[in-house]
């Protein structure tokens, strides 16, 4: 048998060409009743991508004005930071979210069929999404670009509520903490009996120049009243003739204890002074004290001065009057120098424990700013969240939304008569080689017993 040239083959095809013809019909025409015949599917494309960075908005922080400045929101250029992106479009929970919207639209068909995800060289996503209805394909395309926004936004708020209720129980504990604060203050105050060591200390040393002061004039006055009244008692011996070697008493138990009564209300009265003012009850009270006292003093003293002085014309009464006044105020100066003695004394005391005083006050207060402090930030970072959470953050940027398309996808039906033409040729000349294999091999097979037949008789 000899080796089959181009021309032989081609002799084959023109032998059967009836039958390459028939099988490329039958092909063509099957496919095209077959196109017509199948429910189109439209594909719906929708294209978009995730920012590589977003703008730290803050609108509490000192410098929020400057944060409000728009900047540019480009897509990462590179791939392995889109890949999250698609593995969350690609996940259940979108495609339930997907389900419950659109009912038609099964999650299996959603996860294995109907969708699917791309990165292109520009690095958008594009999501390619397939339906016989075409304004649903368009919608399910449009609803996954929502979906990964909402998933993103769901999980950044997530974060924002956690820190909301971190941020609300220490808020909690620090106005607690405050609180507490500014009641051991206030004990710490009303035991030292300060309202301010500052103002305490200010007010101690004026009080105490001004006690200083009077104390230095009271015994000025102490000093020239003695004067007055060894003159007058000097007067009333010389004018009476009387009491000549012996002393002219000016007291008794009776006027000690008024005198001693009168300082002690004295030093009341200076020690009050610090503290009170003039119209207190208080200190109205101890000055009407002080001057019942006093004139009891001075109706003593006159007494006494008239048990020993008998006077015989008006010359010595007033004499004798002179006198009593004199040991009456002199008794008055001299609890009055006492009970600025003991004044300053306290004050003293008091300027000399205010040092301690101030440093716990200093402390106690320190402590209640800081606790301010920390309230004010973390109310701020309170205030901070909410607003952050009331804020819509569009994680997604959407370059094209899908519409519904005008053309199928599949079937096309010139794409489908090509392939088919191509393949009924193809499966015409394979028929047609086919054939003429089997007729060859059947002549020689016939050939070869005839051979056999002949050689045999």
């Amino acid at each position: 048998m000899r080796e089959r040239t181009l021309l032989d083959y081609w002799i084959i095809l023109y032998k059967r060409k009836i039958a390459v013809v028939l099988v490329t019909l039958i092909s063509v025409i099957t496919t095209a009743v077959l196109s017509l015949i199948i429910k189109p599917v439209y594909e719906a494309k929708a294209v978009f991508y995730v920012p590589e960075s977003y703008l730290a908005l803050s609108y509490m922080s000192s410098g929020a004005a400057d944060t409000f400045a728009r900047d540019r929101l480009l897509p990462s250029s590179k791939k392995e930071v889109a890949a999250p992106y698609v593995g969350l479009l690609k996940s259940t929970k979108i495609a339930e979210y997907i389900h419950q919207e659109y009912p038609r639209k099964k999650v299996e068909k959603l996860l294995r069929y109907d969708i699917d995800f791309e990165l292109s060289n520009e690095y958008l996503l594009r999501i390619y999404s397939r339906d016989e209805d075409p304004a649903l394909a368009a919608n399910i395309a449009n609803a996954y670009m929502k979906y990964l926004n909402l998933l993103l936004q769901e999980a950044s708020l997530k974060n924002s509520g956690e820190d909301k209720d971190l941020l609300e129980n220490q808020l909690i504990g620090i106005e607690k903490n405050l609180q507490d604060a500014q009641k051991d203050l206030k004990l710490f105050e009303e035991k030292n009996d300060i309202a301010s060591v500052e103002e305490e200390i200010k007010n101690l040393t004026e009080q105490r120049v001004s006690f200083q002061t009077q104390l230095e004039n009271t015994q000025v006055l102490i000093a020239e009243n003695s004067k007055k009244m060894a003159g007058t008692i000097e007067q009333l011996k010389k004018e009476g003739s009387m009491i000549e070697e012996n002393e002219f008493l000016l007291t008794n138990s009776s006027i000690e204890y008024l005198q001693q009564k009168l300082s002690d209300q004295a030093a009341q009265i200076a020690a009050a002074s610090v503290e009170l003012e003039k119209k207190h009850p208080d200190m109205m009270a101890l000055r009407k004290q002080y001057k019942v006292t006093s004139n009891k003093l001075k109706r003593e003293v006159q007494r006494l001065v008239s048990s020993q002085i008998k006077p015989s014309n008006t010359f010595y009464e007033q004499l004798r009057q002179n006198l009593v006044n004199l040991v009456v105020d002199q008794d008055k100066l001299k609890a009055s120098m006492k009970g600025y003695t003991d004044t300053v004394y306290k004050i003293n005391q008091r300027l000399h424990r205010l040092p301690s005083v101030k440093e716990g006050w200093t402390k106690l207060n320190d402590k209640i700013e800081q606790y301010k402090k920390i309230y004010e930030r973390l109310n701020t970072d309170l205030q901070e969240t909410e607003m952050q959470q009331a804020r819509n953050i569009q994680f997604v940027v959407v370059v094209d939304y899908a519409k519904p398309p005008e053309n199928p996808s599949f079937p096309l039906l010139w794409l489908n008569l090509i392939v088919a033409l191509l393949f009924g040729l193809t499966a015409g000349i394979f028929y047609s080689f086919l054939t003429d294999y089997i007729e060859e091999t059947s002549k020689i097979r016939k050939r070869k017993v005839i051979k056999e037949l002949i050689s045999g008789e």
